[in-house]
């Protein structure tokens, strides 16, 4: 007996002492090979916040957004995860913002609570003004996948960025293509009217206000309204009282879809007729299925695919292969983007410091995206310096980039016909 006793004493651990430590996960593995440990335990995975509204009036919108960057960090996962970190595989962890800035602060800090290395969102700028907030206080990088407002990157933030193009971008280049079709087509186009969703619309009409004379319009009037409204009867009334050439239209799906049927109702039939800038539904194939021939001839100048690049196809497969009850769209768009942006960052700072993720994102020229233009790169603000947008048309109900020619998959078709010849 006492020899035994010496014997496990020697042997450093007895059996009781191994099975407890263990338990029976290491019965099991010992089952099949050797211990985890042993092996090469998988690392663990890397947390990335996404902040998205999935609940509320641009649901829809908000979940094509997320699902845009759950594709890329699926995609990537499949590859194998970040191979500068032992292929280390991401986790993303999606909170509900519900559209309110209060919502999306809390959100952001949780999640940074809880382990982030990165967040990515928010889609409302005035959400993403308040999660971009909690990210530089804290520290932590911040890929902006949709959020157009100027003002959100122009306060001197550091571990912020956006690939997408800006609400600078989206009124002057909007302001270009009109010019450039009513020149064309010999109109002679000369006023707008701006009929705008407040927050991010505000700030849009107050960047066609600035551009407009650059390309010989003048603006004699705008027509705004608060989110989430049921009718605009009244707001369109006054929009079509202006009695202006074109009418520019800003804002989201569903607010979008509802404007579509009281111009109609309305009879509200400018010579330029009724362009998006920067719309959430006039270049949205949601939008296309909920009114079918009503929206053939609308244009949109908004961010979008580039319709030539390889990539195209095969990402709108593989989403629509994976999501079925949101459709791709413009938004999935520069989503998927921002994913790759952060991936790629993950891979050259292969850490999970965020302050040297931030320092790889800042360092950032990516050629392969779905989006059109020269390589994603960051200005000193944040701001992808290589975005921009393209002008979208509806043509038998199938969205055609038009402008500019070398990223187009059709052509304009202008003016417009009455609203009587469309249903």
């Amino acid at each position: 007996m006492a020899e035994k006793k010496k014997r496990q004493n020697n042997s450093g651990v007895t059996r009781r002492t191994f099975l407890k430590t263990v338990g029976v996960a290491g019965v099991a593995t010992a089952a099949v090979g050797f211990p985890a440990v042993l092996r090469g335990a998988e690392p663990e995975p890397i947390l990335i916040g996404s902040l998205h509204p999935t609940t509320g009036p641009v649901a829809y919108d908000g979940q094509s957004i997320a699902n845009g960057f759950q594709l890329a960090v699926d995609q990537k996962n499949e590859a194998g995860g970040i191979k500068s970190m032992g292929g280390a595989k991401l986790k993303v962890m999606l909170m509900d913002t519900q559209s309110k800035p209060k919502v999306g602060e809390a959100a952001a800090s949780k999640l940074i609570r809880d382990g982030c290395v990165a967040l990515s969102g928010a889609y409302n700028s005035p959400v993403t003004m308040v999660t971009t907030q909690v990210a530089e206080r804290q520290g932590i990088p911040h890929i902006i996948t949709i959020s157009v407002a100027d003002e959100i990157l122009q306060r001197g933030f550091k571990f912020c960025f956006r690939v997408q193009p800006d609400s600078t971008n989206m009124a002057e280049l909007t302001c270009k293509y009109i010019r450039q079709l009513s020149d064309k087509g010999k109109l002679g186009l000369k006023t707008i009217a701006h009929m705008h969703i407040s927050g991010f619309g505000a700030s849009i009409a107050n960047k066609v206000q600035e551009f407009a004379p650059q390309y010989d319009f003048e603006v004699i009037g705008a027509s705004s309204y608060g989110y989430g409204v049921s009718d605009l009867t009244t707001e369109i009334t006054k929009i079509k009282g202006m009695n202006a050439d074109v009418i520019f239209d800003t804002g989201y799906l569903s607010d979008g879809i509802l404007k579509i049927r009281t111009y109609q109702n309305l009879k509200v039939e400018p010579k330029g007729g009724i362009i998006g800038c920067a719309n959430g539904a006039y270049s949205n194939s949601a939008a296309v299925s909920e009114l079918g021939n009503l929206m053939n001839y609308i244009m949109d100048g908004n961010y979008y695919f580039n319709p030539r690049s390889p990539l195209t196809p095969k990402i709108m497969a593989a989403y629509d292969k994976k999501f079925t009850q949101v459709r791709f769209q413009s938004h999935s768009v520069h989503a998927y983007d921002a994913g790759l942006v952060l991936i790629d960052a993950l891979e050259r700072a292969g850490s999970r410091d965020p302050k040297k993720i931030r320092d790889a994102m800042a360092a950032t020229s990516l050629k392969e995206h779905m989006a059109p233009g020269a390589p994603i790169e960051f200005d000193e603000t944040g701001q992808n310096k290589n975005a921009m947008i393209t002008l979208q048309q509806i043509q038998d109900q199938q969205i055609r980039v038009v402008l500019p020619e070398e990223y187009s998959d059709g052509k304009p078709m202008y003016p417009f016909p009455a609203w009587s010849k469309r249903a």
